[in-house]
């Protein structure tokens, strides 16, 4: 089951930590964007301006087999997944 995550490296988001977002999902996962692990896992991609500017930065994961994910914390959408959050997600997801 492979998870792909798109990191948002927009004008908006780029200002707003997503290329930190992009340098921490990196070092977490030991691959650089554009690249698949090799456990097949993950795939990390750097995407263009994902129109959610206000929310800046974002992140998709998409589920495997289906549509892109929306980030849920405690029923609510998650906006502002800021490094440390981005970061500590990330790591439950690879450990998981």
């Amino acid at each position: 089951m492979m998870h792909i995550i798109k990191i948002c490296c927009g004008c908006s988001c780029a200002a707003n930590f997503g290329l930190d977002n992009l340098k921490k999902a990196e070092e977490i996962l030991g691959i650089k964007a554009g690249d698949t692990s090799e456990d097949g896992k993950f795939r990390l991609e750097k995407a263009g301006c994902m129109s959610n500017c206000e929310n800046a930065p974002n992140v998709m994961f998409c589920k495997p087999n289906g549509p892109l994910a929306t980030i849920m914390l405690d029923g609510k959408i998650e906006e502002n997944l800021l490094p440390n959050r981005f970061a500590k997600m990330l790591k439950e997801l690879k450990n998981s």
